[in-house]
């Protein structure tokens, strides 16, 4: 097997533990607000080396940063109040439903980047991803009548999780316009401390810091091995495989999400629960080959 392939399985499996993981910062005692704004900041402390490294004599990356124009800066700063928006509604989506329902919702972002896409820059989804958001909706419809019988959680969770998706599609639009000179990796960094910031600020207003030593594990558990490891895969492995590969490979974090939440809490899908999940990420996979489908050159 190409190495490469190993590298986005594991990107997969370390991904695919974050809401497992944030629900375990959850039960062990923390608030959404808490696990959000530390997560970014671990995140952002544990960059912060590797932004100010000068390999061979080259400007430490962190400089890159200072191309950035002021309007290019004000993108940056609403892509970081997206991603402190989605962490906030996602992660207090897990506190009232299934991990793996929560997951699976907040996966349709790019039914929202689509939807989005379409009103604010008039690029229209193409003809053959439609089939495969239809189908990802339907799933979703089946996550919510799961949710109505109360096996599975209730209805307001399920649309937190969706509120979350909308926001990260929020947040790759706002970055499009933010990042054009600036690399990748400080970008993201800039990003970090920015959504650390903005959520430190949104504190008091969402219930106030609240922060055991249990929690505090899991949430280094998430900086380390979620945001910067998993991400940290994804982004080395692109350089050796398809964009079109990581992308299909995402769709596996849904169950390793399930499947971390029964090793870790037990938590036994409905058949129905099931059902919808694996409908939207069908739906999801029809809409992403759909998306890479090329019409023909007339």
């Amino acid at each position: 097997m190409n190495p490469s392939y190993l590298l986005v399985l594991l990107g997969v499996v370390m991904v695919s533990y974050s809401g497992p993981l944030v629900k375990g910062g959850l039960l062990a005692g923390a608030n959404p607000v808490t696990v959000a704004t530390l997560r970014m900041l671990f995140s952002f402390l544990l960059l912060t080396p590797v932004m100010l490294w000068r390999r061979g004599g080259q400007a430490a990356p962190i400089l890159s940063v200072k191309k950035m124009t002021r309007r290019q800066w004000l993108w940056s700063l609403a892509a970081s109040l997206c991603l402190a928006l989605h962490y906030l509604t996602w992660m207090t989506s897990l506190d009232s439903t299934s991990t793996f329902a929560s997951v699976a919702l907040v996966c349709t972002q790019p039914l929202f980047v689509a939807a989005l896409s379409g009103v604010v820059l008039h690029e229209h989804m193409p003809r053959r991803a439609v089939p495969g958001a239809v189908v990802a909706l339907v799933g979703a419809i089946l996550i919510g009548m799961s949710s109505l019988t109360g096996l599975s959680g209730d209805v307001a969770g399920d649309l937190l999780a969706l509120a979350g998706a909308a926001c990260m599609a929020g947040h790759w639009l706002c970055s499009r316009y933010a990042r054009r000179t600036v690399e990748a990796l400080p970008y993201t960094y800039l990003v970090y401390g920015q959504t650390a910031l903005l959520l430190a600020l949104m504190a008091p207003l969402t219930g106030g810091f609240q922060l055991t030593p249990a929690s505090l594990w899991y949430i280094l558990g998430l900086a380390a091995g979620s945001t910067l490891l998993g991400h940290l895969l994804f982004t080395v492995a692109l350089g050796r495989v398809s964009a079109t590969v990581v992308s299909f490979a995402l769709l596996g974090e849904p169950v390793g999400a399930m499947l971390w939440s029964m090793l870790m809490f037990g938590e036994i899908p409905t058949p129905l629960l099931l059902l919808g999940g694996a409908v939207v990420l069908a739906g999801l996979g029809l809409y992403s080959w759909g998306s890479l489908q090329r019409a023909p050159e007339k």
